[in-house]
């Protein structure tokens, strides 16, 4: 069945892990009659969590794409992941989504990754509801987490639905909107007349949603002015503006496990959240400017590639949003990046890992296209050339690394084929071949994340992965001016070989890399031996002369030098100027660079004084300190590489896991003393070792 873009909603469940987010999404699709029957996560049979390893782990590890219809309106659910190992996912669904349902536990309220998800929702200025959830648990406090929201979060939080009791004594919800009382019937959800008992109670977050409401139009607000109230219909459209604005934050609650509060929210949903028709789509235009591209059904067709993976069954799945126009199996389809056209295919809506074959999907919808292998995570997909390409998916960047290896060099090859796949399902898991350290290096988002894969390709392909700390790419560079002359001489029968090369050499600022300067007066040396020169510096910088890391931040300048008419040739040169430069360098006071990472921390604040602690253990500088509110604390730094190499898994053990950071390089920065010994022995260690 094809929808209209107005009557489509995009939704992303997000929250902190343990939050309920798969149950809430089980039971959005049992109320709605999308399936027969909730599961529990702990049964393994909820239609988002369908992976053997989340069946096994019972965590949500990607985003799952479901979908629902309720009231002539169709829903589309992509339940994200909880944990920040997996939050390439969580940013695969805030891409194609209009709004988000942030999924907060009413016992603990804001964690962690629910200040991390609103960061990045703020990021995306993007419209998003809370849904206390776990109402029913021991300490559950609807009361107090809309405190714990309003202190940690500079929004306007306003409920719509407020619960009947906390913990134990919860026995259902009441809908502001509709003034209703919901408790758990024989087929769901019953509504009745609230107790008279809240009737003042109820009144005050009436009022406070009827001027929430009011702040979303102009003639609403004069209305309100005037009478001090709104009809209900005139609540929901300032409500549905306010949102979309992200001038409020509808707060609604209750317990998905006992299936209360969740026709409310499906019912708000159609009710006030955006369509894809509200927000333009992002293209980039030649200078990589955003361009807006209106959610258009009757443009020609056009969408976006926002995640892949490979069933068993149906092959390579591109999960694609609809932008403009509509996709069915005649619609033809041509491949942007590779600028090619790609045979159609049938069309599918998806919940879980059933798919379900359309006949076709319009602007704004989500689905997906079976067995295009040429398709990949970002790419453009439209009806002709000429298209501008969307804007792709704006990822985190790796946090934790490891070398890895295999037994043979047969199932090395077979172990880099599967890396290779993984990495293209999944943009936050990385792969690359060190071409300094001679180790195939795999980064991902955490231990768990990187441990998830790695145990994929052990069990299904019964290949023995060997792991271990990466090495660190150092650099050497100098401290001070110096020159020195080199002649290279061969005399073997016949034609000799001769260079005489003389050099300066001097510290540029640091992340110039590589500066020269021929200054030969006359021709002392002839030009055409020049380019001989500068490859023979070049292969000196590479190979390093201290611990055998590249050579950076020098400026050479090349003045003189001696030819002989019969035995020099330009391997001659290349070979002195690699002499010279070694040379040079011993009296130009070498010293070693280590990369230095950016380091963001973010933790409960009783874990502080520890982590301060273990940043100055790693010769860490500490830039500043945030107070995000409710306890918790940003904090950032810049720490030496080598000594992050294992920070995630440090960190959880200092944090008991509650904590998460991100990194990314910064610069190069010189060590010296033990530090510098320490690398230079090991190095040398290492080539003993290998020769």
């Amino acid at each position: 069945m094809s929808f209209k873009t107005a009557d489509i909603r995009n939704i992303a469940i997000a929250g902190h892990g343990s939050t309920g987010k798969t149950t809430l999404t089980e039971h959005l699709l049992f109320t709605a009659g999308a399936i027969s029957r909730a599961e529990t996560v702990e049964s393994g049979k909820t239609v988002s969590d369908y992976t053997d390893e989340e069946i096994e782990r019972k965590i949500s590890i990607h985003t799952a794409l479901t979908h629902l219809t309720w009231n002539d309106t169709k829903i589309n659910l992509l339940d994200t992941p909880g944990s920040s190992d997996f939050v390439g996912e969580v940013v695969a669904g805030f891409r194609v989504a209009e709004s988000a349902v942030l999924a907060v536990g009413a016992r603990a309220g804001v964690q962690i990754e629910t200040i991390k998800l609103w960061r990045r929702l703020e990021n995306r200025i993007m419209p998003r509801m809370i849904f206390i959830n776990k109402m029913e648990e021991e300490h559950a406090d609807f009361e107090k987490n809309l405190s714990d929201l309003r202190e940690k979060f500079d929004a306007t939080f306003v409920p719509v639905v407020v619960p009947m009791g906390n913990g134990p004594a919860f026995k259902g919800v009441i809908n502001l909107l509709d003034g209703k009382a919901y408790t758990t019937g024989d087929k769901g959800e019953t509504a009745a007349e609230p107790p008279a008992d809240m009737a003042d109670t109820l009144e005050e977050y009436r009022m406070a949603l009827i001027e929430a409401a009011a702040e979303g139009d102009d003639a609403l607000m004069e209305k309100y002015f005037a009478e001090e109230s709104l009809d209900p219909e005139e609540i929901v459209t300032g409500l549905s503006k306010a949102l979309a604005a992200n001038k409020v934050v509808p707060v609604l609650c209750g317990s998905a496990m006992m299936n209360l509060g969740v026709k409310s929210l499906l019912d708000f949903i159609v009710q006030c959240a955006p369509s894809p028709q509200v927000f333009p789509e992002k293209a980039l235009d030649g200078e990589e400017k955003e361009v807006p591209v209106t959610v258009d059904a009757s443009a020609p067709f056009s969408g976006f590639v926002f995640k892949t993976s490979i069933d068993q069954f149906s092959g390579k799945l591109s999960y694609l949003k609809v932008v403009t126009g509509c996709l069915s199996a005649e619609t033809e389809l041509y491949h942007l990046r590779e600028q090619k056209k790609e045979k159609s295919t049938k069309v599918f809506s998806v919940n879980g890992k059933k798919l379900d074959e359309e006949k076709e999907l319009c602007a704004g919808d989500v689905g997906v296209l079976t067995k295009i292998d040429a398709f990949i995570t970002n790419d453009t997909v439209c009806s002709s050339a000429g298209i501008k390409p969307f804007k792709r998916l704006m990822l985190p960047q790796p946090v934790h690394s490891v070398a890895v290896s295999a037994s043979s060099k047969k199932e090395e090859d077979k172990l880099n084929e599967f890396i290779q796949k993984a990495a293209e399902q999944d943009l936050t898991f990385q792969v690359s071949y060190d071409q300094e350290t001679k180790e195939t290096v795999i980064s991902g988002m955490g231990e768990l994340h990187i441990n998830m894969i790695l145990d994929r390709i052990r069990e299904k392909q019964k290949i023995e992965v060997q792991t271990r700390v990466p090495k660190v790419a150092y650099r050497e560079t100098i401290t001070k001016l110096s020159n020195a002359e080199y002649t290279h001489k061969k005399q073997s029968g016949g034609h000799g070989q001769y260079g005489r090369v003389v050099i300066e050499i001097y510290p540029l600022e640091r992340g110039q890399q590589y500066q020269f300067d021929n200054v030969i007066k006359g021709m002392a040396v002839s030009k055409g031996y020049v380019p001989g020169i500068e490859k023979g510096l070049h292969d000196a910088m590479d190979a390093g002369v201290v611990a055998g890391y590249p050579v950076v931040d020098v400026g050479i300048r090349l003045t003189d030098g001696k030819e002989h008419p019969v035995d020099s040739s330009e391997m001659s040169f290349r070979l002195a100027s690699k002499g010279a430069l070694r040379a040079a360098m011993e009296t130009a006071g070498a010293t070693i660079l280590e990369p230095v990472m950016n380091l963001r921390v973010f933790t409960d604040e009783q874990y502080l004084g520890d982590i301060l602690s273990d940043l100055s253990s790693r010769r860490g500088r500490v830039l500043g300190q945030d107070q995000l509110g409710g306890g918790i604390v940003e904090i950032d730094a810049q720490v030496p590489q080598a000594e992050l190499l294992r920070y995630s898994i440090d960190l959880r053990s200092i944090t008991s896991g509650t904590a998460s950071f991100e990194m990314e390089f910064d610069h190069y920065s010189p060590i010296s003393g033990k530090i510098a010994e320490n690398v230079i022995a090991a190095a040398q260690r290492e080539a003993t070792e290998e020769e």
